[in-house]
C-alpha cells in the first residue's frame, strides 16, 4: 500500500516513514509545502506517487499551523490520518472538516498506526461518530466567535488598531505615548474605545481577541 508522510520536521517523517516501510507500506516522506506555488507542487508530486492514504505530522501550537495543516489536507483528494500532540478539539475538527478521516495521538504505537492506515485506506471508520461531531462543532463554535471578532475589529480606527497592536506586542501606555508623542491620558482613552468597541472590560481580552484575529483564517492566503 502506498503511503505519504508530511511534516515540517524532516527527521521525524522520515523516522515514521522508515518504521511504516517495515510494515510493509510502499512510503516516501514529504516536506510540508510553502506558499501556493508550494502547494501545487505538492500537489502534483502526490498525484504522480498515487497513495492511497496520507499521514500528517504536526503538533497545531497555534492556528497559523493549523491553517497550513488544512492547507496541505486540502491540497490533494486523499484519505488523511493526523498524528499529533494536540488536544486542541476545535482544531482536530478543523482538519476533520477538511478532509481528515482520523486523528490519532503521536503516543500511538507503530502497529495500531499501521492497522489504522489500513482501515483508512479501506475506508472503514477509526474515528467514532461522536468525537467526530464533537471536533466539528468545536471548530463551528470557534469560527463564529472568530468571525464576531473580525467584524468587532472592523470598529476600530487605524489609530485604535495600532494601540492594540502594540499592547498586544508587550508595550505599556507609557511606551505608546512616548513613542506617539502624545499624552498617557490620550492612549488611556483610546484603550478605553478599544475595550468598549471589542465589548471586552479588560486589556487582557482586548489582546486575546486581536491575537485570535491574527493567528488564523481559513480565508487567508500566503505569498508565494
Amino acid at each position: 500500500m502506498r503511503l505519504i508522510v508530511v511534516s515540517d520536521h524532516s527527521l521525524v517523517s522520515e523516522a515514521v516513514r522508515m518504521a511504516l516501510t517495515s510494515r510493509g507500506f510502499e512510503a516516501v516522506s514529504l516536506a510540508a509545502p510553502l506558499g501556493r506555488g508550494g502547494h501545487r507542487d505538492f500537489a502534483q508530486r502526490v498525484v504522480r506517487f498515487g497513495p492511497a492514504v496520507g499521514l500528517l505530522l504536526c503538533e497545531l501550537e497555534d492556528r497559523s499551523l493549523l491553517r497550513d495543516a488544512v492547507a496541505v489536507v486540502g491540497s490533494v483528494r486523499i484519505r488523511w490520518v493526523l498524528l499529533t500532540r494536540s488536544r486542541d478539539s476545535a482544531a482536530w475538527g478543523a482538519l476533520v472538516d477538511a478532509g481528515v478521516a482520523a486523528v490519532l495521538p503521536m503516543t500511538t504505537n507503530l502497529d495500531s498506526l499501521a492497522d489504522a492506515l489500513s482501515r483508512v485506506a479501506a475506508g472503514q471508520a477509526v474515528m467514532s461518530e461522536e468525537v467526530r461531531r464533537q471536533t466539528l462543532e468545536a471548530w463551528r463554535e470557534e469560527s463564529i466567535q472568530s468571525r464576531r471578532v473580525a467584524r468587532l475589529m472592523e470598529a476600530l480606527t487605524p489609530r485604535e488598531m495600532a494601540v492594540l497592536a502594540q499592547l498586544h506586542d508587550g508595550l505599556t501606555v507609557k511606551l505608546i505615548a512616548l513613542q506617539a508623542g502624545v499624552s498617557e491620558g490620550t492612549v488611556r482613552s483610546q484603550v478605553k474605545a478599544i475595550l468598549r468597541k471589542l465589548q471586552v472590560s479588560s486589556q487582557l481580552a482586548a489582546v486575546a481577541a486581536f491575537r485570535q484575529m491574527r493567528e488564523f483564517s481559513l480565508a487567508a492566503t500566503e505569498d508565494d
